[in-house]
């Protein structure tokens, strides 16, 4: 927060009763008012966050990076109020916050139909190589039997086999699952239970691109489809932000942060704030690292 200097100018006046009265003036102060930064508080957007502000910092400009978390909705409420500067978000997150029953699937469409809903004055930048798209998970003694190569081939497996998942489905990604013809559902498992009890070919399972990310890395023994447009909403990282307090050369630098930061990326740098490491700290790293 910015420290307000009250220089004062003292004026004389002479009035019938010959009293003097002092009258004073507030001027404003010169430095800039931070670019206020805020995310969901989870460990994936604490660290975004940080390296969205890292990297406009870079430009110059002022930045308070706020520890506090709310929905995106809140979050869109208080940049449509001018309470927050921009913070990050992922796309399909936003469109069900913006609007009831989003038909929109594929990255292309969701983006336009949230430029289409945000409030006025409130815009998003390039999205990232970043996606928490929930993905098909799958036996590779299965994908290689059948000789699947994304989500639409799934009718090839035998029908009736449980799906294991992080969470909760909802109703639009068990629609998108629906031709693989899955038996019951087993919900809220842990991203290495779900790799697990998938490796054999006895299971299906969802993991979000994040997840898949850390639970699958250095495994050969399970894979994830992918999903076409058809599939689960997209799920792409992007910077929402206020119009007017976002300039050529911060633009340019949100820019640079979509071009470098990947799903693998933000992933590891997530479990490293979930293991407790400062958001501040991993992201500064990260952005030394890549040179935004």
């Amino acid at each position: 927060m910015s420290t307000r200097r009250f220089p004062r100018r003292l004026a004389g006046a002479v009035v019938a009763a010959g009293a003097l009265f002092a009258l004073v003036t507030a001027c404003g102060s010169d430095d800039p008012v931070p670019l206020r930064v805020s995310s969901d508080g989870t460990p994936a957007m604490r660290v975004a966050a940080q390296i969205y502000g890292g990297a406009l910092a870079r430009t110059g400009v002022p930045i308070d990076v706020l520890d506090s978390a709310a929905g995106d909705r809140r979050l869109l409420d208080a940049a449509a109020q001018g309470d927050v500067d921009l913070f990050p978000a992922f796309t399909g997150d936003l469109l069900t916050s913006l609007t009831p029953n989003p038909e929109a699937r594929s990255s292309e469409d969701v983006e336009n139909a949230v430029n289409r809903a945000l409030p006025q004055g409130v815009t998003i930048g390039d999205p990232a190589g970043v996606s928490d798209r929930r993905q098909l998970v799958v036996a590779q003694a299965l994908v290689d039997a059948h000789q699947l190569t994304d989500l639409s081939q799934c009718a090839a497996l035998p029908p009736g086999l449980p799906l294991v998942t992080t969470g909760v489905l909802t109703a639009e990604e068990r629609q998108s699952f629906d031709v693989c013809r899955f038996g019951a559902i087993e919900d809220r498992r842990t991203p290495s239970e779900v790799a697990d009890r998938v490796r054999d070919g006895r299971a299906l399972g969802t993991l979000t691109g994040l997840e898949a990310a850390t639970a699958l890395t250095g495994r050969d023994d399970v894979t994830a489809l992918r999903s076409q447009d058809a599939g689960p909403m997209a799920q792409d990282l992007v910077p929402v932000y206020r119009a007017g307090q976002i300039g050529k050369s911060q633009m340019k630098a949100l820019s640079r942060v979509a071009g470098e930061l990947t799903t693998a990326d933000l992933a590891e740098l997530a479990a490293r704030v979930e293991a407790g490491a400062a958001p501040g700290a991993v992201a500064n790293e990260w952005i030394s690292t890549h040179g935004v």
